[in-house]
């Protein structure tokens, strides 16, 4: 029986998420935008939001985008380096397996920020009106983390 996997599209502004079976078939994904009013206490609430998944959502794996590239900004390094530390935290603490993938592999999935039309196709409805484009980079994270899984030969429990 395959076993659920949350992926993330996640920055201090907006967390792409979506659900998927380990067999490949698609859930569920929406955007969930944290409030606050500087990106510390963003980052708080992103870590609060993926602690209550934790602890609602029935999910074995947990994969998510890592930012890489120098985008010669030092905050903006800053913050997604912040993003990345909690959610790798709270994999850690829920003893959940932690696939990253990489901004080349999710493009490589043809669904992607840049092609909403598949994201649409996959979701079977339209996307989210203001960050179509985070989600659509989540249904790509959790099509990128299946092929690594593949790839790797990961065990599903």
């Amino acid at each position: 029986m395959p076993d659920l996997m949350l992926a993330l599209d996640a920055s201090t502004t907006a967390v792409g998420w979506c659900l998927g079976w380990t067999d490949g078939d698609y859930s569920s994904s929406g955007v969930w935008c944290p409030p606050g009013k500087d990106w510390v206490d963003r980052v708080a609430n992103v870590e609060a939001w993926l602690w209550d998944q934790f602890e609602s959502v029935d999910f074995e794996f947990l994969a998510f985008e890592v930012a890489t590239g120098n985008r010669r900004n030092m905050a903006t390094n800053r913050k997604l380096g912040a993003v990345e530390y909690v959610i790798r935290h709270a994999c850690t603490v829920f003893n959940a397996p932690c696939i990253d993938v990489v901004a080349s592999q999710v493009r490589a999935t043809g669904c992607h920020k840049r092609a909403l039309r598949v994201a649409r196709g996959i979701k079977g409805e339209a996307l989210d009106e203001r960050c179509a484009g985070d989600e659509a980079d989540a249904m790509g994270v959790f099509l990128a983390a299946l092929k690594k899984m593949r790839e790797e030969q990961w065990e599903t429990l």
